[in-house]
């Protein structure tokens, strides 16, 4: 990759009778000014003895790499070059959201080369005290910059990371609480899905689909993704293997083209989401109501018999939630929901953790912190009236 671009050897100048100025280009700010680094001494040897130190030091950094580019030039030639083919579709369309929305506009017109660590501080901070992103989305800005710099440092393009000693905001600060509906909401909620029409035929064509995701706690993806031969009706199991997923339309380069499009993906969101799931007696019932009449491959299908586009199982969704004159709730937080009544039934977080197929036990706890503090408060209670 060579993009050449003349960045200025820098000029010296007298303010005033005892303070001489250099000043070297280093590209532009985000709003296209343009971005200088500037030196002070009394005398103009001095000053051009600061100058030419900070030139040699460019040197050095140039005998790693005789390249000059802008944060944007070298993102976009890295995620093309390197991303594209590596990551999921669905990886590939976040990562390409963080640098968009959260890196280019910010420092994209910096001089790759001489970013520093200070600089990427100030993102990580704006980014999370005046944008108010959650501590998750902090993190992927800081893990794409880090990922392209550690790149270009491996392949000598550059000699320093500047992500290098960035400190990341407390994960623990600001915490995201999950919906979950209570159980006196469940019960509305299966009241309307288990409605029928004038003919005595359900109402929501895909009510049967919400019951299963309400009684296992898959994740909608994983739901959509499921075929017959996942289902084993005599161990009264499933299993989960892979994931229905929305992602932009791309070219064989990468180009984003218009429109989305959902395709099925022959893997779970992470590793440890491929799981065996068990059946209950709802969901037994969802599975056999969703077979009744269904001549496709897949559990869940629409009424043409095929995989159902993802947006038209959230549309549905939202009608029903509607209809039943509930709160907003999303599919997720079926899951969520799944997951709530576990811990109010006293199953430990470590066998709901391996349900949901979190990478962790952690990330369990820390999702539903907020239930473990309910159950914290209800425990000191049993000393009252003991002494």
């Amino acid at each position: 990759m060579r993009m050449q671009k003349n960045w200025g050897d820098g000029t010296v100048y007298q303010e005033s009778v005892n303070k001489w100025t250099a000043k070297i280009s280093l590209g532009t700010t985000p709003d296209g000014k343009a971005l200088f680094k500037r030196f002070s001494a009394k005398t103009k040897g001095e000053v051009e003895k600061k100058l030419k130190a900070f030139r040699r030091s460019l040197n050095e950094t140039e005998s790693v790499s005789s390249v000059r580019y802008t944060v944007r030039d070298y993102f976009l030639y890295w995620l093309k070059t390197y991303q594209f083919q590596k990551l999921k579709p669905s990886s590939y369309d976040r990562l390409e959201s963080v640098v968009n929305n959260h890196i280019l506009p910010v420092i994209g017109n910096v001089r790759f080369d001489l970013l520093t660590r200070d600089e990427v501080q100030r993102l990580i901070n704006n980014a999370y005290r005046q944008k108010e992103l959650s501590y998750s989305s902090v993190k992927k800005i800081h893990d794409a910059l880090n990922a392209c710099y550690k790149h270009a440092l491996m392949i000598e393009e550059i000699h320093r990371n500047p992500c290098l000693g960035v400190v990341l905001p407390s994960s623990s600060e600001r915490v995201k609480q999950v919906k979950s509906l209570s159980e006196e909401e469940v019960k509305i909620l299966v009241r309307e899905l288990e409605k029928k029409d004038e003919n005595g035929k359900p109402l929501y064509h895909y009510a049967q689909g919400y019951m299963l995701i309400l009684n296992t706690g898959l994740r909608m993806g994983e739901a959509l993704s499921l075929q017959w031969t996942d289902v084993d009706f005599v161990k009264k199991t499933i299993s989960v293997n892979k994931n229905r997923i929305i992602t932009r339309k791309r070219d064989e380069e990468g180009n984003a083209l218009s429109g989305y499009q959902t395709q099925t993906q022959n893997s779970t969101k992470t590793s440890s989401g491929r799981r065996i799931v068990p059946i209950n007696q709802s969901a037994e019932r969802a599975l056999v109501a969703l077979k009744e009449g269904n001549p496709s491959s897949y559990v869940i299908a629409n009424t043409r018999g095929t995989a159902v586009m993802v947006d038209n199982f959230e549309r549905s969704f939202r009608v029903i939630i509607r209809n039943a004159g509930l709160p907003h709730y999303g599919i997720h937080s079926l899951r969520h929901t799944f997951a709530s009544l576990l811990f109010a039934a006293g199953v430990e977080v470590k066998v709901i953790s391996k349900l949901l197929g979190h990478a962790s036990v952690k990330i369990t706890y820390d999702t539903y912190v907020h239930l473990f503090q309910e159950d914290y408060q209800e425990a000191t209670k049993a000393l009252d009236g003991l002494f």
